[in-house]
């Protein structure tokens, strides 16, 4: 056996083994609604990536996206929309929440929708471009029911992301300034109709029992749900352009001019300030209010008061919704060469970016650690961490004896377990993977690992070994050759052009004797 032929001198060493691994952060559960919950706070627990990491993009059908979209489970619903080519069809897709993958299209009228969608079981229900809202089947994509809600529909159609409250759908009309109540069944139970048309992509919020939604007088409305009676009104100088976002009993909300905080019991005006906004609806988060400008700001204020906390400059105007995740705050700007944009909520600062040369108006979807954004370039775009680049690491206790090897050529060796490749053999079977060996160099090298757990090698690549890394340098001999003691530890790492190990895929092993 060539490995008891190898005379090898060890000195004294200090072992120091680097633990390689990526922590998965907690999840922050599904995201069903447009600004995430009946409040519209647009605030998810857990946290978003803090890297620009593209874990996929996907075209639907090739046109713009510019709703939210919602995640239930693995699964991810969104609609793209007709843009200004005018052509094709558009539609309601549900995707693969892991790769990115179109498991069903449903037309939904044939020209897909500005709204987001809402999710409830095994149902989705989304507004329209035809002014219908729509409710389809989540497993197969079949519609189970449409209602018009909006006629003569404008560029937007039925924008509204529907509200699901117990049993009942709220969605309002823009062209009859009304708030629609409808069963799940499509059956419409009650309505509040305002004086004058809305705007299109204002939705309904809900807290404790109130809906709150824009009319058309304009002004801020709030109805009992119970009574179906309107409890106040705000009115308001010009259109409200947002949707109402509510916490800590206030409830908060911008026309074109202006930022306001109201009593969402009684309807008093807490604060406004002067603020130029464009369809970006505040998200609320741990006493913040959070908002995105059409002057290329994005701006934090106290919800107590209204005072500035800190504001960001941008690259462009902002019409994206806000969604806060943990410690960032993610929104888009709506200009021709257009940022995704995650900022550090405590000052502003900017985290990343990640440059789309589109217009963004969508809102961001945060949901188990993976931020979902489509933007004007017609993809859905999925961030997240990077995957994990170690396959296996443990410990390995390594008997005396050797074991036959089978190398791709079909000639067995035999190899002992005390070494760096039998360590890799024997952590093989609890690791679940496989190895390939190839005995090409054998006259003058030894054996060479060719493949681990499928993962072969390329014209640039090779399968290289290290023990104890960082404090001992390479192995001048093969992984078969080299003789291991108690304590010692082999990383084997996938070498690209000479990356190290931890930027790389690799197995660890803790050797005991």
């Amino acid at each position: 056996m060539r490995i008891e032929n190898m005379i090898r001198s060890r000195r004294p060493k200090l072992v120091l083994f680097l633990l390689f691994f990526i922590v998965v952060q907690p999840a922050c559960g599904d995201y069903l609604t447009f600004h995430a919950d009946a409040q519209r706070t647009g605030n998810v627990t857990g946290p978003g990536p803090d890297v620009p990491n593209i874990l996929w993009k996907t075209k639907i059908t090739n046109h713009a996206i510019y709703g939210g979209s919602a995640v239930a489970g693995d699964r991810v619903y969104v609609c793209d929309c007709r843009d200004m080519s005018f052509s094709g069809e558009q539609a309601l897709a549900c995707l693969d929440a892991a790769d990115g993958s179109i498991l069903w299209q449903n037309p939904i009228g044939g020209k897909g929708s500005f709204s987001t969608p809402a999710v409830r079981d095994d149902r989705i229900f989304v507004g329209s471009f035809s002014g219908d809202l729509y409710c389809v089947n989540a497993t197969t994509g079949d519609t189970i029911w449409n209602r018009t809600l909006v006629t003569g529909a404008s560029w937007y159609g039925l924008a509204s992301s529907p509200l699901l409250l117990d049993d009942d759908i709220f969605a309002t009309s823009f062209t009859h300034g009304t708030l629609y109540v409808l069963d799940f069944d499509g059956n419409e139970r009650w309505n509040v109709t305002t004086t004058g048309k809305t705007n299109e992509l204002s939705s309904p919020a809900s807290w404790e029992g109130k809906v709150y939604f824009t009319g058309g007088d304009p002004a801020l409305y709030c109805v009992d749900i119970s009574s179906h009676s309107v409890l106040w009104t705000f009115p308001t100088d010009s259109l409200i352009l947002t949707t109402p976002s509510i916490s800590d009993g206030r409830v908060f909300f911008a026309t074109g001019s202006a930022l306001f905080a109201v009593d969402a019991n009684t309807g008093e005006e807490l604060w406004n300030i002067d603020l130029k906004v464009k369809l970006s609806s505040p998200a609320v988060s741990f006493g913040r209010v959070y908002i995105g400008t059409d002057e290329k700001t994005f701006d934090c204020y106290d919800a107590l008061d209204g005072s500035l906390l800190w504001r960001t400059e941008l690259n462009g105007p902002v019409k994206s919704s806000p969604v806060v995740a943990g410690d960032l705050v993610y929104f888009g700007t709506n200009v021709g060469e257009g940022k995704i944009y995650a900022l550090d909520v405590a000052d502003g600062s900017v985290v990343w970016t990640h440059p789309v040369n589109e217009f963004i108006m969508s809102s961001p979807t945060v949901s188990n650690g993976v931020l979902f954004f489509g933007t004007e370039d017609n993809y859905l775009y999925a961030f997240g961490p990077e995957p994990s680049k170690v396959i296996w690491e443990g410990e390995v206790f390594l008997p005396e004896g050797n074991f036959d090897l089978t190398a791709e050529s079909g000639q067995i060796y035999a190899v002992g377990w005390r070494s760096a490749l039998g360590a890799l053999y024997r952590a093989a079977e609890p690791g679940g993977f496989e190895v390939k060996t190839s005995d090409a160099l054998w006259d003058f090298y030894g054996l060479v690992v060719t493949s681990i757990d499928g993962l072969g090698i390329g014209e640039d690549e090779s399968w290289c070994y290290l023990v104890n890394y960082p404090d001992e340098t390479q192995p001048i001999v093969s992984p078969d050759l080299f003789e291991l003691e108690d304590g010692d530890v082999v990383t084997f790492y996938q070498k690209d052009g000479g990356s190290d190990p931890e930027d790389s895929l690799r197995v660890g092993m803790t050797v005991k004797i």
